[in-house]
C-alpha cells in the first residue's frame, strides 16, 4: 500500500518539480511579435527567475542580447554646407544638379523643415524662426543619405 501510495503521490512531484526554462513572476505583461522580433514585457516585475551558480534568485529585469542593425549609404555628390554655426539660414550646395529631399529635425526628432530640390544644386533654408540649438539636416536621394549637424546661434541686436 505504501509503495501504490509513494507512486501516484510523491513521483510526479520529483518528475514535474523542476522546470528549465526562464520565468519571472510579475503582476502583468504580454508579447507581441512580427516576422523578425518577438518581444516580451512585463509590468510590476517582482522576481526573475535566474540562478547564478545555482545558488541565488535574483531581482530586477533581465534582458537577452538586442541587436538592431541599420545601414545607410552616404551621398555620391560632393556637398557643401554653409554658415555652419548659423543665425538666419544656410545655403546647401551641391557639385551638380540633383533631386533630393530635405529634412531639418530638432534634438527631439521633431522635423521642422521640410523642402525638396527638383534638378537643382543650391537651396537656401531659413533658420530664423527656429530657436538656438543643434539640429539634424537629412538630405535623401533615392538610396542614400546624408546627415549633417547644423548648429543655430542666437541672434544679438
Amino acid at each position: 500500500m505504501r509503495r501504490i501510495f509513494f507512486l501516484f503521490f510523491c513521483f510526479p512531484i520529483f518528475t514535474f518539480g523542476q522546470v528549465t526554462t526562464p520565468s519571472s513572476i510579475t503582476n502583468s505583461g504580454g508579447t507581441f511579435s512580427n516576422n523578425s522580433v518577438i518581444m516580451g514585457f512585463s509590468i510590476g516585475e517582482l522576481v526573475v527567475q535566474t540562478l547564478q551558480n545555482n545558488e541565488i534568485l535574483t531581482q530586477g529585469f533581465h534582458q537577452g542580447d538586442l541587436k538592431i542593425t541599420t545601414t545607410f549609404v552616404n551621398l555620391d555628390v560632393k556637398t557643401n554646407i554653409y554658415p555652419n554655426p548659423t543665425t538666419n539660414f544656410i545655403i546647401i550646395e551641391f557639385q551638380k544638379n540633383v533631386k533630393a529631399d530635405i529634412l531639418v529635425y530638432d534634438i527631439n526628432g521633431k522635423a521642422v523643415i521640410k523642402d525638396k530640390l527638383n534638378d537643382e544644386n543650391q537651396k537656401q533654408l531659413d533658420f530664423s524662426f527656429l530657436k538656438q540649438g543643434n539640429y539634424l539636416l537629412h538630405i535623401n536621394m533615392s538610396d542614400k543619405q546624408s546627415v549633417y549637424q547644423i548648429n543655430k546661434n542666437f541672434v544679438c541686436n
